[in-house]
């Protein structure tokens, strides 16, 4: 394979445990074990409702993460001023739920957006990256998200200067799984569907997106995502190392 398009959050970024792990402890610190539970409820919910929702799926932004991004990026202006009563109002609800004082909400939310900023990879991460860039593999990071708060984490592992090319699915209009932008990848480097994998741990986003560009999966399973039997991958791994054997091929 000569063209790798990985993806970052929970395949190289450990993502998803970090935020359970953040909201976790403060619940904990409040006396609410539920927090978390009730904080994912609402911020569904209400992010659901936000005018620039069918924007924020096709670029696949979640709702966890408008809770800490910073929405800098020229021509975010207007989600970074909807943000703050945002994140206010589902902290109120999920305490009120809880049964708990609402007037906690703004600390709670001011907690977690700067508690949020951590970046640890996956242990494999390095060695992985290592042993492809020594058989000559390109590079490229496909990842759904807001530019600013991708390029944050992307620069946060150390991994910036890692990627022959970055598409952030904010910066171009498209987001995986829609096949245009794994085809981007492909024309920048004059590379083959047959010369190419993508590697990633979202059935739906990475896998699906692969196999309608016609390009080669590596689903990662992270231990929190079910396996997608409408996307069969080409090769299963709970390790990126494990995918290595691909370099062959």
């Amino acid at each position: 394979m000569k063209l790798w398009l990985l993806d970052l959050d929970d395949t190289l970024l450990v993502d998803h445990r970090v935020s359970e792990e953040i909201l976790g402890r403060l619940g904990q610190e409040a006396g609410m074990e539920g927090l978390p539970q009730a904080v994912r409820r609402k911020a569904e919910e209400f992010f659901r409702q936000a005018p620039f929702y069918p924007w924020a799926e096709r670029i696949g932004h979640s709702a966890l993460e408008a809770l800490w991004a910073r929405y800098s990026t020229p021509g975010l202006e207007a989600l970074a001023e909807w943000a703050w009563p945002f994140r206010e109002r589902v902290f109120q609800e999920a305490l009120r739920e809880l049964g708990s004082p609402e007037k906690q909400a703004r600390e709670l939310a001011e907690a977690f957006f700067w508690e949020r900023r951590r970046y640890p990879l996956f242990p494999e991460v390095p060695e992985f990256l290592e042993a492809l860039r020594a058989k000559g593999a390109r590079l490229v990071l496909l990842t759904n998200g807001v530019p600013d708060l991708q390029r944050e984490k992307l620069f946060g592992t150390g991994l910036g200067e890692a990627f022959d090319l970055t598409l952030v699915s904010g910066e171009v209009g498209l987001g995986k799984p829609d096949p245009r932008l794994f085809r981007m990848a492909l024309c920048a480097f004059g590379v083959g569907q047959e010369e190419a994998v993508m590697v990633g741990d979202n059935p739906e986003r990475d896998i699906k997106g692969a196999l309608s560009a016609g390009i080669r999966a590596v689903w990662v399973d992270r231990g929190h995502r079910p396996k997608d039997p409408r996307y069969p991958a080409h090769l299963e791994v709970q390790d990126l190392r494990e995918a290595l054997a691909l370099l062959e091929t």
